[in-house]
């Protein structure tokens, strides 16, 4: 039920998440107005959401299984709607992450307090759900009064942009697709099997994902850069952010992969339980996604806001066709592997979007630094073999193989290959201390 709501979810988006943050940011770059283009797309946005959700609540409606997915109905509704208002788009696009950063900190904040002080049993899940929609709310207000106080104070002007359809229309078929892979994959699996093997898959699929939150943030930074830089013309600033992009995601995600790949038994026994620990080889299968789906969203997102039309027009072709592999490798390895065949499907696709879309853009990766990171995180392996000859428990085993991996990692890489770590990142995701 959760992945076939987030399928319906990303194809109701229409892109506007993506698309709004190019736009916007192109936008300001230029010095025009920005009010049309966002009650447009906030416009649209709502009604296809609306849309959507009335055709999930088609489906679901007669299903008396499903009884306490009824229940919650209308909440969802509401949260639906709150989260196309929100308009996170508009400030990622302004590049006003301060914003978001503390509007989040305090309400999650706050949320997990009230959490813990209001809910007591089971029987509380609908309270859970308020509180939930209640910091959406707030988050709607907070970011609409801040929109729109910076919509007022723009300088008047005779041109009001408005939105480019066939532009949002890649944006579309390109990124939003592209993010409903994993949906696609979980909802094929409770197709084709039981909702056993589903909860095994769920299960390896949240946990790998879980460093996504971190390496996708530094991505959303970034993205508006593009569309900024684009708009100016500024192609070796363009091509400078893409190549130091990509080496930085490389740099993050590689030793992240390994940790996955290592600590996968008692990453699932501490959080899941040994009841999931068929999931193990599941999380191992899938232990590179965190560095080809952040690849893969960077590049897209490049060729996209500053591609040309044929690069543009490679993306979607590699994109659907990369989706109809998908539905059809899904199909053949369910039927040999169950769970971990969507796993072995997941990773196998995760990969080829991310390869597809390096031999389409040409990033410029330096082999060297590819080859000393890797080198460094060969060191992880001893510090595993270690922990597992002790009695230590599995927190213990993940906090320190963790913090003492993450060590020896940035050692050596400052130390040893002489890798100058802050000043390239504050050059990089601070742009205006160094442009060019």
């Amino acid at each position: 039920m959760e992945y076939a709501v987030g399928l319906i979810w990303s194809l109701a988006s229409i892109g506007i998440p993506a698309y709004g943050m190019y736009r916007i940011a192109q936008l300001q770059a230029l010095g025009l107005s920005k009010r049309t283009i966002f009650w447009q797309l906030i416009r649209l946005h709502t009604l296809f959401s609306v849309v959507s959700y009335g055709l999930f609540y088609w489906l679901v409606k007669d299903k008396s299984q499903w009884n306490y997915v009824q229940v919650l109905l209308p909440i969802g509704l509401f949260h639906l709607i709150g989260n196309c208002l929100q308009a996170e788009w508009y400030l990622q696009g302004m590049q006003r992450f301060d914003i978001s950063a503390y509007r989040t900190m305090i309400l999650r904040i706050a949320g997990v307090a009230a959490i813990l002080f209001m809910i007591g049993s089971p029987g509380d899940y609908r309270i859970y759900y308020w509180i939930i929609l209640t910091t959406v709310a707030l988050s709607v207000l907070y970011n609409i009064y801040w929109i729109r106080r910076d919509l007022r104070t723009e300088a008047p002007t005779r041109n009001h942009p408005t939105i480019e359809w066939k532009l949002l229309l890649l944006f579309y078929s390109g990124s939003v697709f592209i993010s409903c892979t994993v949906f696609l994959d979980a909802t094929l699996l409770g197709i084709f099997t039981n909702e056993e093997q589903l909860g095994y898959y769920s299960n390896a699929a949240k946990l790998t994902r879980i460093s996504l939150v971190i390496i996708l943030a530094l991505n959303t930074v970034v993205y508006p850069q593009f569309s900024e830089q684009r708009a100016k013309g500024n192609q070796e600033r363009l091509t400078e952010l893409l190549s130091r992009s990509a080496d930085w995601l490389l740099y993050l995600s590689l030793p992240i992969c390994f940790l996955y790949w290592l600590y996968a038994d008692v990453l699932v026994n501490l959080i899941a339980g040994e009841a999931f620990a068929s999931s193990i080889p599941m999380v191992r299968w899938m232990a590179g996604i965190p560095l080809c789906i952040s690849l893969s969203n960077l590049l897209i997102y490049y060729g996209l806001s500053a591609g040309n039309k044929t690069t543009k027009k490679w993306i979607v072709i590699g994109v659907a066709a990369g989706l109809l592999l998908s539905v059809g490798l899904n199909t053949w390895l369910i039927d040999r592997f169950g769970a971990v065949g969507t796993a072995i499907n997941s990773m196998a696709i995760e990969c080829g979007f991310a390869g597809f879309f390096i031999l389409l853009l040409k990033p410029q990766l330096h082999l060297k630094r590819i080859t000393t990171t890797f080198l460094s995180c060969l060191v992880f392996i001893p510090l595993h073999e270690a922990l597992n000859v002790t009695s230590l428990t599995d927190l213990s085993k993940l906090l320190i193989g963790g913090i003492c991996s993450g060590i020896i990692y940035l050692a050596t890489q400052h130390f040893i290959w002489k890798h100058p770590i802050l000043p390239e990142l504050d050059q990089l995701y601070l742009p205006n201390r160094s442009t060019k």
